[in-house]
């Protein structure tokens, strides 16, 4: 199971060790090698904040982009607000030291494993586009649309994300 970043890295796993994936549960999740997903505005935006080390000046940025369900601002949405601090130094940690295999987007068509993608139809519209096409590539993909949610399924409807783990453990076992 993997959520946005965490989704492209259970990606890799299951290209790189299908013996080892029985289910595999993305939620809004990354993937390697699509165009588009890593680039543009936003991170044009959150580059020269990062430097700065603006945590706040992230924090806002974020939640705008992929926080929309919750209002888009700490203000309006303080318990993602509080969730993206607390995730930013472990963010910065990695920065640079993702998977650097063969891009996955191409080699979706390989995993063998039962596969559920949940996408948050209040994501960034890149990301939706990138789900859509990731559930197509993946045999068999069942996809969810979460239409209360955004980039954060596990906040927004943690019942709904619960289940749908769930009901793929059940299919799997």
């Amino acid at each position: 199971m993997g959520s946005s970043m965490g989704g492209a890295t259970s990606v890799d796993f299951a290209l790189e060790a299908p013996g080892r994936v029985a289910g595999l549960a993305l939620f809004v999740p990354g993937v390697s090698g699509y165009e588009g997903l890593d680039s543009g505005e936003f991170f044009e935006r959150l580059g020269p904040l990062a430097e700065a080390g603006d945590t706040e000046g992230i924090v806002r940025l974020g939640l705008a982009e992929w926080g929309r369900a919750g209002g888009g601002t700490p203000e309006s949405d303080p318990v993602a607000a509080e969730l993206c601090r607390a995730v930013l130094p472990a963010w910065f940690s990695n920065a640079g030291r993702q998977f650097t295999g063969p891009p996955a987007f191409d080699r979706l068509g390989e995993i063998s494993a039962p596969t559920l993608l949940a996408l948050g139809e209040q994501d960034r519209p890149v990301v939706v586009r990138c789900n859509e096409k990731m559930a197509e590539r993946i045999p068999g993909c069942r996809l969810v649309r979460m239409a209360g949610s955004d980039h954060y399924p596990t906040l927004r409807e943690p019942e709904h994300v619960a289940r749908l783990i769930e009901e793929l453990y059940a299919e799997a076992a």
